[in-house]
């Protein structure tokens, strides 16, 4: 099972996730950026399946606020290189775009499932 856990929507959750990657950077899959058409950029960081098969994907939601040419994309960016952590980069649909945010995460799964980001149910 996998669950997204939002670690907020803005600039401290920085410090948040370097926190997590300096004691966890050993249980880290991979990271990924997902890029929205007109809207701030998100990140999950993507953890090794523990227990029962759960899968936390710690996310920072539209927190990204100039994409690919702001600090806090290269403040990340650095980050998973100092830890050799594998990056990929998708453009997806704004999260604004759905009812619930809920909503939002079902989708996201679906899309990592069908590009083999993390691993399909049992």
């Amino acid at each position: 099972m996998q669950k997204f856990i939002v670690l907020g929507h803005g600039y401290s959750e920085i410090f948040e996730l370097k926190a997590l990657l300096e004691y966890n950077h050993k249980r880290v899959n991979k990271a990924i950026f997902f890029h929205h058409e007109d809207a701030p950029s998100s990140f999950s960081l993507i953890m090794n399946p523990v227990e029962k098969d759960f899968q936390a994907l710690y996310t920072i939601l539209r927190g990204l606020r100039n994409g690919p040419e702001g600090k806090m994309y290269e403040m990340i960016r650095e980050l998973c290189e100092l830890y050799d952590i594998q990056v990929v980069e998708m453009t997806a649909r704004d999260p604004k775009d759905f009812h619930e945010e809920e909503l939002f995460f079902q989708y996201m799964i679906g899309v990592l499932r069908l590009n083999h980001l993390i691993p399909p149910l049992k």
